[in-house]
This record gives C-alpha cells, structure tokens and sequence, in this order.
C-alpha cells in the first residue's frame, strides 16, 4: 500500500486538531516544503498562540521514518483523511481521526454497524449478553464494533468470531499489539476471519489511560447504533453513548442491564431517553419503524 508521507508527517505535528492539520495540508505541497516550516509559520497559518510546543522538523522527520519502518514490516496500513478509503461516516463526527491504522481486512463503508459496549466486569448475565448480540449480529452480516477491552468488549468480539462474522475493534494504543494481552489470540482470530483492528495512533503508543475515552468516539462514529450491556455510573461506555448521541447516532440499552448491580449507568441512559432491546431484532424492529 502507497503510504503518503507528507501525511503521516502532518498527522505528528504536536497538539492540533484534525481541522488544523486540514488547513496545514492545503497550504504545504510537499514534505520538503513542510521540513522549512518553522513554528512561527503554523502560528500565522492557524491563528493562534502554539508556545510551549516544539515544532523541530528533524524530529518530527525521524519519527515519521521510524513509524514507516514498523509498517513496512508488521503489515499495517494506513488510511488518511483524504483517501477514498476513509470512512465517510467518521468524516462527519467532531474533531475525526486525520489516520487511520489498520491491520485486517476491509473497512466496508457500505456494510451497516453496531456498536456494542459495557463494563470491563459484567456479570455472568451481561457477558453472556454481549455474546449472543455478537452471534446475532454476525448472522445478519452486520459488522459490529468495539473495544477489545476486558468484559463486554471481548464477550461481544467472541461471539461474532464463534459466527465467523466481521468484527472492528478500535484500540487505544497502537495497531502492533493488542492490549490487554490476554486479547492478542482474539485479535489475531479477528484479522483471519476477515474483521479489522484500527486505531488513530501510531505503532508503539502504549495504552494511556487518556487515549480511551478519545477512542470512543471512533467506535460510535464507526456505526449506526450503540448498544451498551451494563454499565455502572462511570463506565467508559457512558463516554461512547455520550459521543453516539452527539454524533446523532440511535443509543440503547440492554434489558437485562435494568435490574442488574452494575446497570446505574444504562439506567441513567435510560431515563435520558436510550431504547431498550432484548435482541438484535428488537434493534433492527426499532430502525424499520423509524
């Protein structure tokens, strides 16, 4: 796959966000024209103050190279804003990843979605849930999307991988490994059936804890619908059904997260008007009436 350079190479600038890296590759061409750019330069460009950042171009160069040395030999593509192959529904949520990093298959833009997301402790009830919802979804050739993290996540992977369906897991660290590593097996089950790991950030992020609430908005961007299996009062999950209603996506939650010791947060989500589903027919029921 042709990786764009200059585009990889704007996706490092420190600190900007997607519109401001837009703007930056409007007015460069080329990497020879951006390796003179100074920092005073992109303060004109953006109008705006960006001290206390550090814009040095050799830097920014050695890292670009260093991240296209791990892609040339791990299998990783890379997929730009620009590109044809960008999801055309991540263009329309706020602040959108400027790349993609993808290991698998195809992002099929026409395929529809479903999100599903919870606790990375769920009780036996909700584990088996997210199970069964990915079996459902997988049988309907819908995708479903998720985290890869403990719990739900893994519960809802495993049940598209038992249907052999495709499945997205959107990470919060790098595409060279999958964290936690007791999901590496998973991952990898994943990419041979065809499904897709992604993230925005480059090989060698290590999972900080500030990169998954960002990452969230990806995994509701990526789909239609955002189904949240239990979820106490903080859980990540609530972050995501946040960024899905922002994103004017339907939200809603699973019954037997209502009466569940861990179900405060699908309860609040409740109350603030998400739907309520026992299945995936329910969910497929809810959009054919709409």
């Amino acid at each position: 796959m042709k990786i764009n350079i200059m585009q990889l190479y704007i996706s490092r600038l420190p600190c900007l966000s997607t519109r401001e890296r837009i703007i930056v590759s409007d007015n460069y061409s080329s990497i020879e024209d951006l390796l003179k750019v100074k920092k005073s330069d992109y303060e004109y460009l953006l109008k705006r103050n960006l001290s206390g950042l550090s814009f040095d171009p050799a830097s920014v160069h050695k890292e670009v190279h260093g991240i296209l040395e791990t892609i040339n030999s791990s299998g990783i593509d890379i997929i730009n804003y620009f590109s044809k192959k960008y999801p055309p529904q991540l263009r329309e949520i706020y602040n959108p990843p400027f790349l993609l990093y993808k290991k698998g298959g195809v992002l099929n833009n026409e395929i529809p979605s479903i999100a599903v997301v919870g606790t990375r402790t769920p009780s036996q009830v909700a584990f088996r849930a997210s199970y069964n919802l990915g079996i459902e979804i997988a049988s309907h050739d819908i995708y479903l999307v998720s985290g890869l993290a403990h719990g739900v996540d893994r519960a809802a992977h495993a049940g598209v991988v038992k249907r052999r369906g495709n499945t997205i897991a959107v990470l919060g660290n790098g595409i060279d490994f999958v964290y936690p590593q007791r999901n590496k097996l998973l991952g990898q089950e994943i990419i041979d059936l065809g499904g897709v790991l992604v993230s925005e950030y480059p090989p060698g992020t290590p999972p900080l804890r500030y990169n998954f609430p960002a990452r969230n908005r990806i995994i509701s961007g990526l789909s239609q619908s955002v189904v949240v299996v239990e979820a106490p009062e903080k859980s990540g999950a609530l972050i995501t059904a946040g960024f899905a209603l922002d994103q004017g996506r339907d939200v809603f939650i699973h019954r037997s997260s209502i009466n569940s010791l861990k179900g405060a947060g699908c309860r609040k989500l409740l109350f603030e008007g998400a739907g309520i589903i026992d299945s995936l027919g329910d969910l497929i029921s809810f959009r054919e009436a709409v």
